[in-house]
């Protein structure tokens, strides 16, 4: 299980070394952060992370993708699914080139703004000439376009393969939505992860008190958001008459919080043990609890209570916006623990804009199937949902067990490294001391020392006797007959 290196001293060639390097190993153990601290350690990262991408020296690219993404969008809409879907595409790549050249200091000066801009300029002036930093990726996505074109182009080399794009990114769309609740997920672990009490062991079991306060401050909720967008929809309906109507919802959110508890059962026992484990458990547990509940929400409204068109976009806009900042966010906290660093801080905004692209694209092409964004939008939450229902057990799960797997090792690497070398010399008699202070305390009876020239010598009362010979007593003859 450990990789001891066996060295050995030049004075006797006892081995060595492996007390060294178990020490270095139970260091590194130690070290390692466990998942649960890894979660604690996010929240800066997250702020750190908004900052970049909201830098005034970017801003030009924030605005290109709202202007390109809704021409493209209208493109879609008007039977122009094809362009539409390799415009997407291609912008998709430009910046996902452009954020793997990142790292050199000179595509860094080509794709943001200096710090202090030219004052002497009007404000027009400065606004029109920062929109230069969006040249390279869009550099990068004609590069993109004329790759696709040669490729699956009416005359490309893979034969004309233009009207499967619209269907293959429109499929995407369930990937992108996993990759927002994988992302909302990783964010509200972390927040249930902060401020956590010191880890000491509690007496295991699980609380119906708790399961129950879970609850019913989630149905409060739920009644609570869902009368505030009935009044904002209909301000005439009264308190009664909205639960009656909206009471299938209400059977639903219960049904899948008791479905969810009881998924989660056995990870939450084991979570009991461990108050650290435990408030985390019921943080977690009720924090995603509340996500589900919201798409489900958002489902049951765009399809019952039919919200108003500006506010349905301006919903989705920042539900993309803010599915772009947990998938940047989760890639980036992934690569600063991974050797590739597939994104940085240094490239986080492309990385981003080129998944945003490909998000937008996904919306457009579903839209031109489903005929409705509104429908486009109800599946996005409703797969949202469903994954937020499978991670809950799993990412308690985890945690937990990340954390139980350190110390485990830690326990054996401590016990291994404090375990005493053995030895190669034999064990003491007996008979004899086994230490100096024996020697010196135990005194011998048969022995007496005396000082001056009276001194006896060891032995000298005892009668020795030499030893027996075989065949001592026997008489040989002098000579000795040899016959043939």
């Amino acid at each position: 299980m450990f990789d001891f290196i066996w060295k050995e001293y030049p004075q006797n060639g006892s081995p060595a070394g492996n007390i060294m390097e178990g020490h270095a190993d139970s260091d590194a153990s130690s070290s390692e952060p466990t998942n649960l601290e890894q979660l604690q350690q996010e929240d800066a990262s997250l702020f750190s992370l908004i900052r970049i991408l909201l830098s005034v020296s970017t801003l030009p690219h924030i605005v290109m993708i709202l202007v390109l993404s809704s021409v493209l969008q209208i493109a879609a809409v008007n039977n122009l699914e094809t362009t539409s879907a390799l415009g997407f595409l291609s912008l998709s790549g430009g910046y996902f080139l452009t954020g793997l050249f990142a790292s050199r200091a000179t595509v860094q000066r080509w794709i943001q703004l200096p710090e202090r801009g030219d004052e002497e300029r009007s404000a027009l002036s400065r606004l029109l000439g920062s929109f230069r930093i969006c040249l390279f990726p869009l550099l990068m996505a004609v590069v993109v376009f004329a790759c696709l074109v040669a490729l699956v182009g009416e005359q490309g080399a893979l034969g004309d393969l233009t009207g499967v794009l619209p269907v293959a990114l429109s499929s995407c769309f369930v990937v992108w939505a996993i990759v927002q609740g994988r992302g909302f997920g990783r964010w509200l672990s972390s927040v249930a992860a902060s401020k956590l009490p010191e880890p000491k062991e509690r007496e295991p079991g699980l609380s119906s008190r708790s399961t129950g306060t879970s609850f019913v401050v989630v149905m409060l909720i739920t009644v609570f958001l869902l009368y505030a967008f009935g009044m904002l929809a209909d301000s005439s309906t009264t308190m009664e008459g909205f639960l009656l109507s909206n009471l299938v919802f209400l059977g639903i959110v219960s049904a899948v919080f008791m479905l969810a508890w009881r998924r989660s059962r056995e990870v939450r026992l084991r979570a009991s043990s461990r108050v650290d484990f435990h408030r985390f458990g019921s943080r977690w547990m009720f924090l995603s609890q509340l996500m589900i509940t919201w798409h489900l929400l958002t489902v049951w409204r765009h399809q019952f209570i039919t919200p108003a068109t500006a506010l349905l976009v301006a919903e989705e806009v920042a539900l993309m916006a803010f599915t772009i900042l947990m998938a940047i966010w989760g890639l980036t906290s992934r690569s600063f623990r991974s050797p590739l660093k597939l994104v940085t801080t240094k490239n986080a905004l492309p990385m981003g804009l080129a998944f945003g692209y490909a998000y937008a694209g996904s919306v457009a092409m579903l839209t031109t199937v489903l005929q409705d964004v509104r429908n486009v939008m109800m599946a996005g939450h409703l797969v949202v949902a469903l994954t937020f229902l499978w991670m809950q057990p799993r990412i308690l799960d985890r945690t937990i067990g990340h954390v139980e797997s350190a110390e485990h090792i830690k326990r054996v690497v401590e016990e291994a490294v404090s375990a005493p070398e053995p030895s190669n010399e034999a064990p003491p008699s007996s008979e004899q001391p086994s230490s100096i202070e024996e020697l010196e305390s135990e005194p011998t009876p048969d022995v007496q020392v005396e000082s001056g020239d009276g001194v006896e010598d060891i032995g000298e009362e005892v009668e020795w006797k030499e030893p027996d010979v075989l065949a001592s007593e026997v008489e040989w003859d002098d000579e000795i007959e040899l016959l043939d």
